[in-house]
């Protein structure tokens, strides 16, 4: 009994010290990255590698190192930082130690967002959260998100919105703030297929072409991407791209509602009560492109894996844009002059496409078209122009392999498209080739680690 009280003492103790840390991060704008990785070996096979790497990562005393839904998978979360550099260096350090250690066990990291190649996902059978997943989406939909891997982006919510306590929105008074807090949020919703686009590294998705961003066809599904196969197809409020809000507390009847079904899916499947004490806050039970997060950051989770030159260069994209944002108080504003002239700036005004706009068409343009189309293409020139707006000057070399992927109009989607077709093939792969890929690309992440590292260094 002493043992158990003992026990539920320093849950207390930790849970506080986790709250006074989030409070802490709160009164400052701080960014933080999520990234996945496929295990793969050196032929560029798919292999269950992940305990492998993560048993070495804490004898190194390595504390980003983290599990996924499959053993083909691990994940690197860092802490978050005000110097998106600093953030991202964290994360290369250990990325760094885990490529050296790997080489050695035939293990290396491929930096997609699929295997392009045929595999079956090793799922984890120790994680109640997973399991609870798998039985609402189904055993073959949650395949798919085991052969996914994608980047998530932190940024701190505007300052006074969020209660570290509860981890959940306030229900604000004072209109600057609930303003920053939806402006922040449609922004994110309508920057998406930017985005996405620049990201793109999965045109290839066990074997076969679906688009530019197989992932993202393949993982939100539904309707608006004319697939109804996907992971989240019948449950596109839970993965799919959200509309934009117009207060604040319609965002926190979304995210209750939201909750509430997802409850009551458990409920159905006769699942123990006690199991819903997993779910550390209300806001832990959506997996959408755009969502806020119990970390008391909004999130962007919608983008493909990709090179850690893009990945610092999305963080600076999305750091600047909500920093002037909240900072500034400018108003974000769905209008017919966002769909002819996206992302303008107009005195105090960004206009941006209607919500039915982006969902409809522009992410599906970009998700199966890229840059190949002139609206998207056009589009994400418009986002790279307000984002180099609101950055200092000696920050915009962030952004400087956009501005090249702008000129040469190829994402790395688009490289891996040319490749294929260069070996002959177009809308369907053979293994063999896909395990080049995967193998290419994860040679490329190793001499690119030391190269972003050394650039941040002299940042």
């Amino acid at each position: 009994m002493q043992g158990g009280v003992l026990n539920a003492n320093i849950l207390i103790i930790e849970l506080n010290k986790q709250i006074m840390v989030m409070k802490k991060q709160l009164n400052k704008s701080l960014v933080g990255f999520e990234v996945e990785l496929f295990t793969i070996n050196g032929k560029g096979r798919i292999v269950a590698g992940a305990d492998t790497l993560i048993k070495r990562a804490k004898k190194l005393g390595l504390k980003y190192v983290k599990k996924e839904c499959s053993k083909n998978v691990i994940e690197l979360a860092a802490d978050p930082d005000e110097i998106v550099p600093e953030s991202m260096g964290n994360v290369l350090d250990e990325l760094e130690k885990i490529c050296s250690f790997g080489e050695k066990k035939d293990i290396f990291l491929c930096p997609l967002g699929t295997y392009p190649g045929s595999f079956n996902p090793v799922l984890r059978r120790d994680n109640k959260h997973y399991d609870i997943k798998e039985s609402i989406l189904g055993k073959n939909r949650f395949k798919i998100e085991a052969r996914c891997c994608g980047l998530h982006c932190h940024y701190t919510l505007p300052r006074g919105t969020f209660d570290a306590e509860v981890r959940m929105l306030k229900l604000l008074v004072r209109a600057k703030i609930k303003n920053a807090m939806v402006n922040s949020y449609n922004m994110m919703i309508a920057a998406d297929p930017a985005l996405t686009t620049f990201m793109q590294s999965s045109p290839f998705y066990q074997q076969r072409y679906f688009g530019k961003d197989s992932r993202v066809i393949m993982y939100r599904g539904g309707k608006d991407l004319k697939n109804e196969k996907g992971a989240y197809s019948k449950l596109s409020r839970f993965g799919g791209l959200p509309q934009y809000k117009l207060t604040t507390l319609d965002l926190i009847e979304l995210i209750t509602n939201r909750y509430e079904s997802w409850m009551s899916f458990i409920d159905e499947m006769g699942i123990n009560i006690k199991t819903l004490a997993i779910y550390g806050s209300i806001l832990d039970t959506t997996w959408n492109p755009v969502r806020v997060n119990a970390h008391g950051t909004l999130e962007q989770r919608g983008m493909d894996m990709n090179h850690p030159k893009y990945i610092v260069g999305i963080g600076g994209m999305i750091k600047f844009v909500l920093k002037k944002l909240q900072e500034e108080h400018y108003a974000v504003v769905p209008s017919d002059i966002g769909i002819k002239e996206p992302f303008k700036i107009e005195g105090d005004i960004i206009y941006i496409p209607p919500h039915s706009y982006v969902k409809k068409q522009m992410q599906y343009l970009s998700a199966y078209e890229g840059l190949d189309n002139e609206m998207v293409y056009d589009y994400c020139k418009r986002f790279l122009k307000l984002t180099a707006s609101c950055m200092p000057k000696e920050k915009l070399k962030l952004i400087a392999p956009f501005k090249k992927m702008i000129e040469n109009k190829k994402t790395v989607s688009d490289h891996i498209i040319d490749f294929a077709r260069r070996k002959g093939y177009k809308n369907k792969i053979p293994n063999q080739l896909a395990a080049e890929i995967a193998l290419n690309q994860s040679k490329k992440l190793v001499s690119e680690v030391c190269e972003i590292k050394e650039m941040i260094s002299n940042s």
